[in-house]
């Protein structure tokens, strides 16, 4: 066992990024795909999160995020592989799962949740407070590739000095899925150096079947020590598909992660009851997620 973590030790050693307010430390410590975006240099997570369902149903599947820094290019060209789940529409359907730690309800490529993207991204700004990049490449769904491009930018305001203020816009065109807009507005609240308060409002407009979603989640993170935080979390669900605007779902739930050795490999757990238009949210759907998730980043451009 202690070879294999040395062995990991010396991956985590060789794959960049930086962390500053209190929001961003929850998102590096919850490896949000804000976080994510936001480190420099080569990048791995992978996570292997287990959900177990009251009515016997079981969620299991090994998802992974990757990002290569290509040589000779400052650390702005970075080769991109993502599971479905992290793919082109990360952050059209995320939302309804917190976005905690990047363990998504909803695939990224809806049709097929078995996807898996490759692609380049070149970096158009990073400075403290804004930041920018260009992205393309294709999707696969078994055989058939499907080409994607993107452009997104994440814009930061210091409010005051407690709150904070970050927007993300993304705008994305897949082949199969055609052209999409997705808007982000995050507000934070740091009451002090432990507990912040988050409210997420989240849309995205599909421009070929012509409707828009909407998803609003708030947030209690609580930081127990280096080593332990936990995040409640309850959110709701909206769109404008066949029937107008109506509520979808929504959910309750809180997430209790705690690094588990040295500064790349967390555990997880996850207890949520979500409500969904599918059963006139008449009957709940209790489910708890286990997960292990392994970060192999340099963290020398730490701030």
């Amino acid at each position: 066992m202690n070879s294999t973590f040395n062995y990991l030790d010396k991956i985590q050693g060789w794959l960049g990024g930086y962390v500053e307010d209190l929001g961003e430390s929850a998102d590096a410590f919850f490896g949000s795909d804000e976080d994510f975006d936001r480190t420099q240099g080569s990048r791995l997570d992978i996570m292997t999160p287990l959900t177990f369902h009251a009515n016997g149903k079981v969620d299991t599947r090994v998802k992974f995020r990757a990002k290569v820094a290509l040589p000779r290019t400052n650390k702005r060209w970075n080769m991109i592989v993502q599971s479905a789940e992290n793919s082109i529409q990360d952050y059209s359907n995320s939302s309804s799962d917190a976005n905690i730690s990047g363990t998504t309800s909803a695939s990224a490529t809806a049709n097929n949740d078995t996807a898996t993207a490759v692609g380049l991204r070149y970096m158009l700004e990073v400075k403290d407070y804004t930041s920018s990049f260009i992205g393309f490449g294709w999707n696969f769904r078994g055989i058939s590739p499907d080409p994607y491009a993107r452009i997104k930018g994440t814009y930061k305001w210091q409010l005051s000095d407690k709150i904070y203020s970050r927007m993300v816009q993304d705008l994305f065109w897949e082949s199969y899925d055609g052209v999409g807009l997705t808007s982000k507005q995050t507000f934070d609240y740091q009451f002090n150096q432990e507990n912040l308060f988050r409210s997420e409002t989240q849309g995205t407009w599909w421009d070929k079947e012509q409707f828009y979603e909407l998803h609003q989640t708030f947030y209690f993170y609580q930081t127990m020590n280096v080593h332990r935080a936990v995040a409640y979390h309850v959110g709701w669900d909206w769109d404008t598909k066949s029937v107008g605007p109506h509520l979808t779902s929504y959910h309750v739930g809180f997430n209790w992660r705690e690094r588990i050795y040295k500064k790349w490999l967390f555990f997880e757990i996850q207890p949520r009851v979500d409500f969904s238009q599918d059963t006139d949210f008449r009957q709940a759907d209790p489910n708890i997620t286990f997960m292990l998730e392994a970060q192999f980043y340099d963290r020398k451009f730490e701030k």
